[in-house]
């Protein structure tokens, strides 16, 4: 039996004990840290430099703060209300300030995005390999302790436990560790009585655990994203991609507005059909892609539905489960699956159920107890029933016999034997989750017959076709792996990860796995989103470039691009016609350069010009055709909900403006003589008290007080 602590300084005691001065310490990316424990192990080891402690994480999530004044001070009062006794991670600051003691090495596979530009020792130490690679090379650095954040369940007469948000690597790691005759690690769960419980591979037993530290002093809320604004231009995105979604198929999408633009479209399509057609019209979708669509996607509601697998649980399959398109069911059996997909037998449960599995080979005539618990295992048959000297018995004793040819006895098979419907279906997999506070409500508030609906796994389960390749085949029919990356060059090869000067900006994390898988499996496809362009004004740059010298995406697994102008199918397509279509989805102002770039070193004819209809890409066309339904109250910037105040939001509205009235010299030099001369009016009060603004102090906080005036009487 692990040993049930209540004082994190009990467990790190007893961990320098069993681990002597070499600590090879995992904890899981992402919510599953726990956070207090990690913070008393940290502080703990610095104390200490005869130990010598690696930490092997990803995704350490920082409460943000903001650059400028401004930024900060509107920071400042958002984070203490929406992260309100959030515990911090103290090692964030002290490897961004360079404290971090000699004898820690913290070493992390993906970045919160854009976290540790810049940072020496975050750059150095980052570790570059697929998510599904991870738990194999932290094997091999010897790791001999995880710390993971757990949840419990202890409402039966037996306390439950699950890994809930983190399956992904603690599995994976025990697994590879027991397989390649290393030590097991240790595994000390830190319990948290506020992570939702979550099913599936997740749940273990408690002597899964060497310690299990169950103190109250440590519950605290998880992280909790912000909801992020959808632009137009992120929703002209996501209504292309919702088109390329098939019906009956399967769905993997990532976080942020992008993915949430896809989630919103799809929506659209399947509850409010006369508006998404409107839409599609709006953008001229149809009149230029309608072919590939009909062939790859569907603009129909989705009859059938969708099953999710993704490494990522996001609060996007949330939406969709809610409108009633995450729903088509996998069970954990490829033949009866592959019956279920060719459509000869379906959820509903009936005497011929049992005839075509016999004609199909998977049951025989005279049953045996393999053929009962595979029945039972997908909910043919019964839980109640058992099997003994070679005959079938109901839950009362009753015997109903084996042999599906004698007429009595499949008569009472038929009637005491089967279900109604199939049992144990999923309609999602993935390896973690991470969401806003809604999201983890839903998740607490799901019935005991929902949360088995929703699995979570180990990633190399998800990621990959390496475990159970033959089911995952029949699970995964008509697949769209849908990301986002930061760009693509002009012969499809994509950039999601690293500047060109090999600054990490996030971590290849599982993109590569999906967009590989995509080729791997039948009428399966990736989709890679990106916007056309990135800044403003003189700085304003195409995503859409001749070359890059990063590369997480190669060529050869070119498939399918979107941007807010199009759609660019590359699959299998030459050269030349992947940079023509590729031209024809970026923006106008760059689509000439790189089509005489092309031209220039020999990879497009010289006579090739731009179809008319691509030669209108400009953002003002895109907001242009979608302003109508706008002004309807659809694709908005929060369709979801929001986790901002109404204040906030202004707030927000304003430091937006002023942002962009600083793309030149010139335009700064305009806003600051135009901010010198303005007052604030009554009703500003309140918005100043929030930035700290009643009382200012030195030139530059002044300065400061009046371009936030000057911003929010243009903004509200």
């Amino acid at each position: 039996m692990p040993l049930i602590t209540q004082e994190n300084q009990d467990v790190l005691d007893q961990l320098h004990q069993k681990l002597g001065e070499n600590w090879q310490i995992g904890t899981p990316l992402g919510i599953g840290k726990p956070n207090p424990l990690i913070n008393t192990l940290y502080q703990y080891v610095a104390a200490k430099p005869d130990i010598e402690m690696s930490l092997f994480t990803a995704l350490s999530l920082e409460v943000p703060k903001g650059d400028s004044l401004l930024e900060q001070r509107f920071l400042a009062a958002f984070t203490g209300r929406h992260f309100k006794d959030y515990p911090e991670l103290t090692y964030i600051e002290d490897i961004k300030h360079n404290r971090v003691p000699k004898h820690i090495h913290l070493k992390e596979f993906y970045f919160q995005s854009g976290q540790f530009l810049g940072v020496k020792s975050a750059q150095q130490n980052y570790i570059s390999c697929n998510y599904t690679h991870v738990a194999r090379d932290m094997v091999n650095q010897g790791i001999n302790a995880i710390v993971q954040m757990v949840a419990v369940d202890r409402r039966g007469s037996e306390t439950c436990y699950s890994l809930s948000c983190n399956p992904d690597l603690t599995l994976d790691v025990v697994r590879i560790a027991e397989y390649k005759n290393r030590p097991r690690p240790l595994v000390i769960a830190m319990v948290n009585e506020a992570l939702p419980f979550l099913e599936g591979d997740a749940v273990v037993k408690t002597d899964f655990f060497d310690v299990i530290v169950d103190n109250p002093a440590n519950y605290f809320a998880p992280y909790a994203a912000p909801a992020r604004p959808i632009s137009t231009i992120d929703h002209s995105i996501g209504l292309h991609v919702s088109s390329l979604i098939q019906d009956n198929g399967t769905l993997q999408i990532g976080i942020g507005s992008l993915a949430d633009a896809v989630v919103y479209s799809s929506i659209l399509r399947n509850n409010q059909q006369q508006t998404y057609q409107n839409a599609l019209t709006a953008l001229n979708i149809i009149r230029r892609y309608g072919q590939l669509i009909a062939e790859q996607g569907g603009t129909e509601p989705y009859e059938k539905g969708l099953f999710a697998a993704s490494e990522m649980f996001v609060e996007g399959f949330m939406h969709l489960y809610k409108a009633g398109i995450i729903k088509r069911k996998v069970y954990e059996d490829a033949d009866i699956q592959n019956l279920i997909n060719q459509g000869q037998i379906s959820e509903q449960v009936a005497p011929t159920t049992l005839s075509i599995l016999r004609e199909q080979g998977i049951i025989q005539q005279h049953l045996t107890e393999k053929d009962v618990q595979r029945l039972q295992q997908v909910g043919i048959f019964k839980d109640s029933l058992t099997f003994s000297q070679d005959n079938l018995y109901d839950a009362e004793g009753q015997k109903l016999g084996h042999d599906l040819d004698n007429p009595k006895h499949l008569e009472k098979i038929t009637a005491h034997a089967l279900n109604s419907k199939l049992q144990n279906g999923a309609v999602l997999h993935a390896a973690f989750f991470l969401g806003s506070k809604r999201f983890y409500q839903f998740l607490r508030d799901l019935s005991e017959q929902e949360r088995d609906l929703f699995l979570m796994t180990p990633v190399s389960q998800i990621n990959q076709l390496y475990r159970t390749e033959a089911i995952d085949r029949v699970q995964r029919i008509n697949a769209r792996f849908i990301n986002t990356c930061m760009k693509v060059d002009i012969t499809g090869a994509a950039v999601s990860d690293t500047l060109e000067n090999h600054q990490v900006v996030s971590g290849v994390g599982g993109q590569y796995n999906f967009v590989a898988m995509a080729h791997a499996l039948h009428h399966s496809r990736s989709i890679l989103m990106l916007r056309s362009t990135h800044g403003s004004g003189k700085k304003r740059e195409s995503n859409i470039v001749w070359q890059y010298p990063e590369c997480t995406i190669p060529r050869h697994l070119r498939d399918i691009v979107v941007t807010e102008y199009g759609i660019a199918d590359l699959r299998g397509e030459s050269d030349q016609v992947c940079i023509q279509r590729l031209i024809c989805i970026a923006d106008q102002q760059f689509q000439d350069d790189l089509r005489k770039t092309a031209v220039q070193h020999g990879k497009l004819s010289a006579d090739w010009r731009i179809p008319e209809q691509h030669c209108h890409n400009t953002p003002k066309n895109i907001v242009k055709a979608l302003q109508t339904l706008q002004q309807d109250g659809l694709f908005e910037a929060f369709p979801f909900g929001q986790d901002f105040t109404d204040q906030e939001l202004d707030i927000i509205n304003a430091l937006t403006w002023l942002k962009k009235q600083q793309s030149s010299l010139w335009k700064k030099f305009k806003l600051i003589v135009s901010a010198l001369f303005v007052g604030a009016d009554k009703d500003m009060q309140p918005l100043l008290e929030m930035m700290q603004f009643q009382q200012t102090r030195g030139f530059q906080e002044k300065l400061m007080r009046r371009l936030f005036i000057r911003a929010l009487k243009q903004t509200t």
